[in-house]
Formats: C-alpha cells, sequence, structure tokens
C-alpha cells in the first residue's frame, strides 16, 4: 500500500512540469491536416488548431506545449506552425516546443495551466 502511494506520487511529480498546475487540454495535429495550402483561414477551419486556439484565448495566461517528432523536417514543421499561431493572434512567449511527440506524422498540443 505505502509503494503504491509512493509510486503514484512519483509517477504525478515526473509529469508535472515545474510551474504548471497540469493539463487542461490536449489535441494533435497530423501530417496530412498540415499538408494544405496555408492561410490563416484554411488553418481556423483545421478542429483542432481551432479548438486550441480557442481555449487559449479564454485563458491567455496558460502555456501551449507543442511536442513535435525530432529531426529536421520536425523542427521544421514546428517552427512553422509556431509562426502561424504567432499570425493568428498567439503571442511566442505562450508556446513551448518540446522534442518527441511520439510519432513522425503528428505534433501533439497541450494547453498547460500555469500556478
Amino acid at each position: 500500500m505505502i509503494f503504491r502511494r509512493l509510486f503514484f506520487s512519483g509517477l504525478m511529480l515526473l509529469t508535472l512540469q515545474p510551474g504548471f498546475a497540469g493539463e487542461i487540454f490536449q489535441t494533435e495535429l497530423r501530417a496530412e491536416q498540415w499538408d494544405i495550402p496555408r492561410q490563416g483561414e484554411r488553418l481556423l477551419r483545421l478542429p483542432s488548431l481551432n479548438e486550441m486556439i480557442n481555449r487559449w484565448m479564454q485563458q491567455p495566461g496558460d502555456i501551449i506545449e507543442i511536442r513535435y517528432p525530432g529531426g529536421e523536417e520536425g523542427e521544421l514543421w514546428v517552427n512553422e506552425l509556431m509562426d502561424w499561431l504567432v499570425a493568428l493572434g498567439i503571442p511566442s512567449k505562450a508556446m513551448r516546443a518540446v522534442p518527441g511527440s511520439g510519432a513522425e506524422d503528428r505534433i501533439q498540443l497541450l494547453l498547460m495551466t500555469q500556478l
């Protein structure tokens, strides 16, 4: 019983970033969704981006963590996505890029609440 509590307490500490209360929303963007001619209006029609932007606008102090595939292609993708999010009204200080989305064909977007 004590081991189980310690294990889950340790697991919780590993999953929470310092200064963040936790994840409040998560979605993903797949490569085939991103493979469109990019314009602001078209990007806002992507349900995952639209919902993330709307949720962030309700809580503009939150941080959007963007987990991207590793390698040069993943870095190009996350940089372009972040540039578009800035163009759509989200300041760069409200985003954090983290390598390691778990698959080379997707980006994970997590809205994190700051303490």
